[in-house]
């Protein structure tokens, strides 16, 4: 029971990040369309630094401190660019069946809010998949590959809270393969700034914006 009832104990954190995911999908109808980035982003952000100053959670094990940068340049950039460029074959594709969901070019304003939004979100799988490992070492889970395990429990977590945000098929569709890619990067390399970098890359390039141009348009004041 410690390891769920400390605030210094990944478990505890684990909790809270499940109530309140259950918390926010359930809030969101609710939530006026111009807040609901904020609500999101609030919580991927939030938690994960509680979790971060409590000592719940390792830095070292959510990939932003203590990282093997020689493992991270020799495979997970070439890992990296490999997810990337995938998605880019699947952009040309897309584009020429028509399928793509945005029109016209980019705006700045609503590209650098996808790429703070990706950072976000990935912050929170990253927290995941630290606590879930934490977790298991904590408890001794006598499994295989620890690592691995984690990481996909972690993804499962994840998963309803991410497709929440989303309200189309194609997007959702999208972010799924974000947490597959994400996933397998992380195994590798743990690092989150890496995977951040893939995160965003693959929204941009496979037209995900369109959900925050939505809600940049409807928090722009009217004239």
């Amino acid at each position: 029971m410690a390891a769920f009832t400390s605030f210094h104990a990944p478990g505890f954190w684990l909790v809270i990040a499940l109530l309140g995911i259950v918390v926010v999908v359930a809030a969101r109808p609710f939530v006026p369309a111009r807040w609901r980035g904020l609500l999101f982003a609030g919580f991927w952000i939030g938690l994960p630094y509680l979790a971060l100053i409590a000592g719940g959670v390792s830095p070292r094990l959510m990939g932003l401190l203590y990282i093997d940068w020689i493992t991270s340049l020799r495979l997970g950039v070439g890992l990296a660019l490999a997810l990337i460029a995938v998605a880019a074959v699947a952009r040309l594709s897309l584009r020429r069946t028509g399928e793509t969901g945005s029109a016209g070019a980019l705006h700045w304003t609503v590209a650098l809010a996808t790429i703070a939004l990706s950072g976000a979100e990935e912050l929170f799988w990253c927290f995941l998949r630290g606590a879930v490992l934490e977790l298991m070492l904590a408890l001794q889970v006598s499994v295989q590959l620890p690592l691995y395990w984690s990481i996909w429990i972690a993804a499962v977590f994840a998963l309803p809270l991410s497709l929440a945000y989303r309200t189309g098929g194609y997007a959702r569709l999208v972010m799924l393969a974000v947490l597959v890619m994400t996933s397998i990067l992380f195994f590798y390399t743990r690092n989150f700034w890496l995977c951040w970098v893939v995160h965003a890359a693959v929204l941009l390039l496979l037209d995900m914006p369109e959900e925050t141009a939505a809600q940049v348009r409807v928090a722009a004041p009217q004239r």
